[in-house]
């Protein structure tokens, strides 16, 4: 499993954020083409006040509410107990753009540390990932239900009506689930990976039992997304295409899907794909939507690699040989 790159062999760091960007700007130039080049050009010259510092300091908060996440997934049911400095820099280097199979390689090997094996590790990510759409789900679905009732068209039908009735019923198929897992945990096949999937809301219910002690996990992934999508929409407002909040909110769940976590580099060129095709479909113009998605991203992927950069040292350091950028032959 690759994870993180050697500091004796630059070359891997170098190749794979070359990728990214690579991935980045062919988007960015693919959608500008789609949408009219002489219509995003023409969007070129916003009004540079205090949107873009406000960005910086939202995606700031969330990276520092997400910290707190980490840690309460890690520390759950006798995991590792990471210090504030050690959660933040693998927060930082999972973020990054140059991890070829994303942050979700880096977060098996930490989270796992010196209990359980490389299974107990993805349980624990999918853990993590459950945890991040906690409150986005619920976020989402309130939207949808705001939107269908004040008769609102954009987005349309097709996006609204999903989130406001498959949160709640795959919340309640949730509940059923864990407590009936023991008849998928160590199966093989598709009855072994919904074991895994059980697993990991099971962690999260045992998270959400000892609330006295990990509030800050749930109150880090509210705060987080919180951040991410007031990030998005305040990117938006110096291109005339931020919308009312209740879009925004469905706009991000539905291109952000998958978390850049989960996503390899992080989602160079998946994101700035999906994310202003939603962002059009909640009625924002496209190509204000394309340039307030790549401004977005700036703060969102780009950023988060200069602590990453600074803490690959120590964390190699700290961790030896365990993190490699070659995968793990088995």
């Amino acid at each position: 499993m690759g994870v993180l790159p050697r500091l004796r062999a630059p070359l891997p760091l170098l190749v794979t954020t070359g990728a990214a960007a690579v991935a980045f700007l062919a988007a960015l130039a693919v959608m500008s083409a789609i949408a009219g080049w002489s219509k995003v050009t023409s969007q070129l010259h916003p009004n540079l006040s205090l949107w873009f510092a406000a960005a910086f300091g939202l995606e700031l908060l969330a990276f520092c509410a997400y910290v707190f996440a980490y840690r309460s997934i890690a520390a759950v049911e006798g995991g590792p107990k990471l210090g504030l400095v050690e959660a933040a820099e693998l927060v930082a280097v999972g973020f990054g753009a140059f991890l070829a199979k994303g942050g979700a390689a880096l977060d098996s090997e930490a989270l796992r540390r010196g209990r359980g094996g490389e299974h107990e590790g993805e349980v624990r990510v999918m853990a993590l990932d459950a945890l991040e759409h906690a409150p986005l789900a619920p976020a989402a679905w309130a939207a949808a239900i705001s939107l269908l009732a004040n008769g609102k068209h954009k987005p349309g039908l097709d996006f609204t009506i999903p989130w406001a009735t498959l949160v709640p019923i795959g919340a309640a198929l949730a509940v059923i689930g864990v407590r009936r897992r023991d008849r998928f945990v160590d199966r093989d096949g598709w009855r072994g990976k919904l074991g895994d999937v059980l697993e990991a809301i099971h962690v999260l219910f045992r998270l959400l039992a000892g609330w006295r002690r990990y509030w800050p996990g749930f109150a880090g992934a509210a705060v987080y997304w919180a951040g991410d999508v007031l990030c998005l929409w305040a990117c938006l407002r110096p291109f005339r295409a931020a919308l009312p909040f209740a879009g925004v909110v469905i706009a991000h769940a539905v291109g952000y899907v998958l978390t850049r976590r989960t996503l390899p580099l992080a989602g160079a060129g998946v994101v700035e794909v999906l994310m202003p095709l939603t962002l059009l479909a909640a009625g924002a113009p496209f190509a204000g939507a394309i340039l307030g998605v790549f401004a977005y991203r700036i703060f969102n992927l780009w950023l988060p690699l200069l602590p990453a950069a600074a803490a690959i040292p120590r964390l190699r350091k700290r961790y030896g040989r365990r993190f490699d950028v070659h995968p793990r032959r088995t």
